[in-house]
């Protein structure tokens, strides 16, 4: 079987064009399960089935999907485009979700991985489809920039162009399709590394993801040795320490190497001849520089090279290179340095040594990443390629890319130089005869302890001043302690309903808050918990009927605002305040006063509570006595524009200035008693009308000497005086 790389994801995450990069540095082949289903939704739209019914979808039993290279091509068609319309976007999830189509396209996708490299991208391929894959990735994104990546696409791709608004509806629409099916639906494998690319370019998402390849001990020496080639300087001039020349190795670039060998690499060879070491003398005025012992080693191939006694293994201080080496002997030798100008190699079986050695290293990169140990490495130069450190007896280099396995800034590199520093190995490089190492890995290893070590003494109810790290329109996520954040959903900041966050919390701002949920990593904050429920306080012992106090706040013509608690208000509308409408309550209460009333509404959500004064009275309107018609005694109370007020017993009537008709207006006096009429009575209302009795009764005979006088025969009954008045009507 071959390396598997899974990447899940919801839609415009930017799964397909990361795992394209990907698939491209590694020579994986890859695989768009996407598009597969794609594929499969554009034929069921071409051959016009129902996509709501499982059964339609039999076409699949002589349905031909592959790949050419990126391409998709279905029945042997190339529909890599069509594929990508809108009506197969919004349709997608229909076949995905029944388990016959399911079945079928997991059967091939898990035949193509069985024997290639591969990575795919989908839904469920870290959770159903490569479900034991060597690398689980999901790729995710805040939903504003997966929308702008999708509708980049379309414009790009076919010239669609759809609002934002409408593409992030979409995609949340596809998110909760995607994630609420019943079979395999979208989620987060158990054991999946999450990658936010929101803030991340596609090269340093891609950059992540090859790191974390190498950290699970995937081999990609040809890809490793381009990236070196690229990055590595030659500085072949200076003399150096054993250190100094594991450094030069770095930056020495393949074109200057030697043939067929290169440094460090480990080859057989014949001993021709031992050298006795030579003191320095003169020769005829000439001078003659000592020589120290070598041994003369050819190669195979007739390359030759000298193996000098400080390169020699297990030498003692006492013995000579001739004590160990024969001519024609066979020797396993490292090759320590190539010169450019052709000459002889320069041999070492110290490194051979050192190489072997280097296995009993392999059982700290033999471990899951995240159970590797973290060591402690001296810091020996900063050079090009990366930090190049100690470890023990042997080289330790902390590659600057990808960027994942080094993140302190270049300027501080050089000011490391000497110090020890905390790494976690990656793998053995035997060809170099080194460690490579992650500082980034250890510094995160560290940070996930710390983090799940203050994860565990979490407990429902403790209270923390925490840090606003993001907003959402659901809620703000806040930091806590050691980098743990927890959500603080809309509905927990604030007992008042808050319709925008940033209105109460920014990025950066500080906030208190408490735990009121714990479910593994996932942490439920509120900070409403904190705050006094001024509102839940009062309500929570009052009823409709309730009798209340307060204090009158602000009287406007429409009502009277009360201060029944601190920062709990009641309304006491007009129509509530008197069963006398036409009572101005500014002419009995005033700001300041106490205020008793009845609550007649508590509407919770609004957080409003309805208030009336007139109901803790009894209602006069339901005990008056006379009818329409009646004549009863009034008191004058008070003089409108267009008339008076009239007390009548316990209600108020009216009497129109246009009724009274043969008295002045201005000779009726305020507490004057008249004699009034009763024109109109609706005591459901409130509603009394009433005329002046002293104006009724000379009308009515008035109208009676007139009608005597005009008849010629005069009646003897008032009768036939209103029998006249009703023919007249």
């Amino acid at each position: 079987m071959g390396w598997q790389i899974a990447i899940d994801g919801p839609a415009g995450s930017g799964k397909s064009t990361i795992a394209k990069g990907v698939a491209q540095r590694l020579g994986f082949k890859y695989i768009d399960t996407g598009a597969m289903y794609r594929a499969v939704t554009l034929k069921a739209i071409n051959l016009k089935i129902n996509l709501e019914d499982e059964k339609e979808y039999q076409f699949l039993e002589t349905t031909k999907i592959n790949f050419d290279g990126l391409d998709i091509l279905l029945d042997n068609v190339n529909v890599s485009q069509e594929i990508r319309s809108l009506e197969v976007t919004n349709k997608v999830s229909l076949p995905s979700k029944f388990g016959y189509v399911r079945e079928k396209l997991v059967a091939l996708q898990r035949q193509i991985a069985s024997n290639d490299n591969v990575i795919m991208d989908g839904r469920d391929i870290g959770t159903v489809v490569l479900a034991n894959a060597n690398l689980k990735i999901y790729l995710t994104a805040d939903v504003t920039i997966r929308a702008e990546r999708r509708m980049k696409e379309r414009l790009e791709t076919n010239g669609i162009v759809q609002d934002l608004q409408t593409t992030i509806q979409e995609l949340l629409d596809r998110d909760y399709k995607d994630s609420h099916r019943l079979i395999s639906p979208l989620t987060k494998a158990d054991d999946a590394i999450e990658i936010d690319s929101s803030d991340l370019s596609i090269e340093e998402v891609i950059d992540k993801i090859i790191s974390l390849v190498l950290e699970r001990g995937y081999r990609m020496e040809n890809l490793e040795q381009k990236n070196e080639q690229l990055e590595e300087e030659k500085d072949v001039k200076d003399e150096v320490s054993t250190v100094e020349e594991e450094a030069n190795v770095e930056g020495k670039e393949e074109e200057e190497k030697a043939g067929k060998y290169r440094e460090l690499q480990v080859v057989m060879g014949t001993v021709v001849d031992v050298i006795p070491a030579q003191e320095a003398k003169k020769i005829n005025k000439k001078e003659i520089k000592a020589k120290e012992e070598k041994v003369l080693i050819e190669l195979e191939d007739g390359q030759q090279g000298y193996l000098f006694k400080k390169d020699a293994y297990g030498l003692a201080d006492d013995e000579e290179l001739f004590d160990r080496f024969v001519e024609g002997d066979k020797v396993e030798v490292a090759i320590k340095k190539i010169f450019p100008d052709g000459g002889k190699f320069v041999f070492s079986t110290q490194l051979v040594e050192m190489k072997k050695q280097l296995a009993k290293y392999e059982d700290l990169v033999k471990e899951k990443p995240e159970d590797r140990p973290i060591i402690t490495v001296k810091v020996v130069k900063n050079i090009p390629v990366g930090l190049l450190t100690r470890y023990e007896d042997f080289s330790c280099l902390i590659p600057k890319k990808p960027k994942s396995l080094l993140n302190i800034p270049e300027e501080e590199l050089d000011g490391l130089v000497g110090k020890e520093l905390e790494v976690v190995p990656v793998r053995i490089d035997y060809s170099r005869i080194r460690i490579i190492a992650s500082q980034a890995a250890a510094s995160m290893k560290k940070s996930r302890e710390a983090e799940n070590a203050f994860i565990q003494q979490l407990e429902v109810g403790q209270v923390y001043d925490g840090v606003v790290k993001n907003i959402e329109k659901y809620g703000a996520f806040v930091e806590i302690g050691n980098g743990v954040e927890g959500l603080l959903h809309i509905s927990e900041i604030d007992h008042n309903r808050v319709f925008k966050i940033e209105k109460v919390l920014n990025t950066g701002d500080s906030v208190k808050v408490q735990i009121i949920n714990l479910d593994g990593k996932h942490i439920g904050l509120s900070r409403k918990a904190l705050l006094p429920n001024y509102w839940g306080d009062y309500i929570k012992d009052k009823e409709v009927g309730s009798v209340v106090k307060g204090k009158a706040v602000d009287i406007k013509e429409v009502g009277v605002t009360v201060e029944l608690a601190e920062n709990v208000n009641g309304f006491l509308p007009k129509s509530e305040f008197s069963w006398d409408n036409d009572l101005a309550i500014n002419d009995c209460l005033k700001v300041g006063d106490d205020v008793e009333a009845k609550v007649i509404e508590i509407d919770d959500a609004k957080k409003r509570i309805i208030l009336s004064k007139k109901q803790l009275t009894e209602n006069p309107w339901s005990n008056v006595s006379f009818k329409v018609g009646d004549v009863v005694e009034g008191t004058v109370a008070k003089e409108l524009a267009q008339g008076f007020k009239v007390n009548i017993g316990n209600v108020s009537g009216y009497l129109s200035k246009n009724s009274l008709r043969n008295r002045a207006a201005d000779s009726i006096q305020l507490g004057e008693k008249l004699n009034v009429k009763v024109r109109v009575l609706e005591p459901e209302n409130a509603k009394l009308i009433v005329n002046l009795y002293e104006h009724e009764e000379k009308v009515e005979k008035e109208n009676y000497g007139k009608y005597m006088k005009s008849q010629e025969k005069i009646s003897n009954t008032l009768g036939d005086y209103f029998a006249s008045l009703k023919n007249k009507k």
